[in-house]
C-alpha cells in the first residue's frame, strides 16, 4: 500500500499536500453545497405545490426567480469543485506553472462566490410592505425564509472552508511554482525559440480547459432558465412554441458551437491542422457576437432575468475575456505549426513514459532524458 501511494504521489511533499488539500476542499464543499441545495430545493418544491396563480407569482417575481435560479448555481459550484481537482492533478502531472497560477485565481473566484451565494440567499426575500399579499404568497415567503435559515449554518461554514483552503492552496502552489521552476531550469533545452513555442502551446491548452468550463457553464445556466424558470410561465400563457424556438436557437448557437469550437481547437493544436484552427477562430467570432447579443437582451429585459442577471452577466463577461485571450494565442500557435514543435512534444512524452512508468506525480529518475517540461 505504501509503495503504491509513494509511486503515485512521487517524492515531492508539496504535490501530495496540494492534492490532499484540493481533495478535502472538494469533499467538504460539495457536501455543504448538497445540504444547501437540498434545503432550497425542498422549499422551492413546496412553493410549486401551492399552485400559485399568475398574479401571485407576479407579486413575488423577484424572490421566486432568485430561488429557482440559485438551484442552478449550487450545482455549478459543485461541478466547479470537481473541475478544480481534475485541473490540479493535470497541472502537477504536466508541471504546468501557468495552470497553477490560473487555478489560484479560480480558487479566489470560488471563495468569492461562496460569499456572494450567502448574500444572495440572505436577500432572497423581497417583501413590499405597501402591498397586500394573498395567504398563498405569504406561505411561499415563509418557505423561502425557512430555506435561508435552515441552510445558513452550512453557507457560513462553506465560506470558512473555502477561504481557509484557498489560503493553504496559494501557499502550496507557490512552493510548487518554485519546485517546477527548478525542474524547468534543469531540463530546459538550448533552443529558446522552441521553448517559447511550447509555452504558447501550454498556455493555449490551459485556456481551452477554462473555455470548456465557462462556455458550457453559461450554456447550462441558460438552458436551466429556459426549462425550469420560464417554461411553466410560457405554458400557462400558451406560448410553448416561442420557448421551444428559443431553446433550439440556444442549443445550436451556444452548446453545439461551443463544443465544436473547443474540439476543433484541441485537435487542430495536437495534429497541427490549420483548417481546424481556422474553424476555431471563425466560431470564436460567432460566439463573441452571440454573447454580445445575450448581454444586450439581459440589459433590455431585466425583469425576465430576475435572480440570474448578475451570474449570467458574469459568465458572459468571462466568456468574452477568454475569447479575447484565446484568439491571439491561437494565432501565435497557428504560426508555429510545422516548425518542429510536435517532434519535441512527442520526444518528451516518450521519455516521460519510459522514465516515469505511469507518470507518477512529482518524481523523476536520475537517468531521465526528459527535456521538455516547460510550462
Amino acid at each position: 500500500m505504501f509503495e503504491i501511494r509513494y509511486s503515485f504521489f512521487g517524492e515531492s511533499r508539496w504535490t501530495r499536500a496540494i492534492f490532499c488539500v484540493i481533495t478535502i476542499q472538494a469533499i467538504l464543499a460539495i457536501s455543504f453545497e448538497a445540504v444547501i441545495f437540498a434545503f432550497h430545493a425542498n422549499e422551492v418544491g413546496l412553493i410549486d405545490d401551492l399552485k400559485l396563480s399568475t398574479s401571485d407569482t407576479d407579486s413575488m417575481a423577484t424572490s421566486f426567480a432568485n430561488a429557482r435560479s440559485l438551484l442552478v448555481y449550487f450545482i455549478l459550484f459543485m461541478l466547479a469543485q470537481i473541475f478544480t481537482v481534475i485541473l490540479v492533478v493535470d497541472a502537477i502531472y504536466q508541471r504546468n506553472t501557468i495552470q497553477l497560477i490560473a487555478l489560484v485565481a479560480f480558487e479566489f473566484g470560488m471563495s468569492a462566490y461562496s460569499v456572494i451565494q450567502f448574500h444572495q440567499s440572505s436577500t432572497l426575500i423581497n417583501i413590499n410592505t405597501d402591498m397586500k399579499y394573498t395567504p398563498k404568497v405569504e406561505l411561499a415567503f415563509s418557505y423561502l425564509s425557512n430555506a435561508y435559515h435552515s441552510s445558513q449554518w452550512a453557507e457560513i461554514t462553506q465560506i470558512c472552508v473555502m477561504i481557509l483552503c484557498t489560503i493553504i492552496f496559494v501557499f502550496i502552489a507557490y512552493k510548487l511554482y518554485l519546485e517546477f521552476g527548478w525542474h524547468i531550469y534543469k531540463k530546459i533545452g538550448a533552443d529558446l525559440a522552441m521553448r517559447d513555442r511550447y509555452k504558447m502551446y501550454q498556455i493555449f491548452m490551459m485556456l481551452l480547459k477554462f473555455d470548456f468550463f465557462f462556455f458550457l457553464g453559461f450554456s447550462v445556466q441558460y438552458l436551466a432558465l429556459l426549462v425550469v424558470a420560464w417554461w411553466p410561465d410560457y405554458k400557462l400563457k400558451g406560448l410553448e412554441s416561442d420557448i421551444v424556438k428559443e431553446l433550439i436557437e440556444h442549443i445550436v448557437l451556444s452548446c453545439v458551437v461551443s463544443i465544436t469550437m473547443l474540439v476543433s481547437a484541441y485537435w487542430g493544436l495536437r495534429r497541427e491542422k490549420k483548417i481546424h484552427m481556422y474553424i476555431f477562430l471563425t466560431l470564436c467570432i460567432a460566439s463573441m457576437a452571440y454573447y454580445i447579443y445575450m448581454l444586450i437582451q439581459i440589459s433590455l429585459d431585466p425583469l425576465r432575468f430576475l435572480g440570474s442577471k448578475a451570474f449570467l452577466t458574469f459568465f458572459l463577461c468571462v466568456d468574452m475575456v477568454l475569447i479575447l485571450a484565446s484568439v491571439p494565442i491561437a494565432i501565435i500557435c497557428l504560426r508555429n505549426f510545422n516548425l518542429g514543435l510536435m517532434n519535441h512534444i512527442s520526444h518528451a512524452t516518450a521519455s516521460a513514459t519510459s522514465t516515469h512508468s505511469m507518470a507518477p506525480l512529482g518524481v523523476e529518475k536520475a537517468n531521465s532524458s526528459r527535456r521538455w517540461s516547460i510550462e
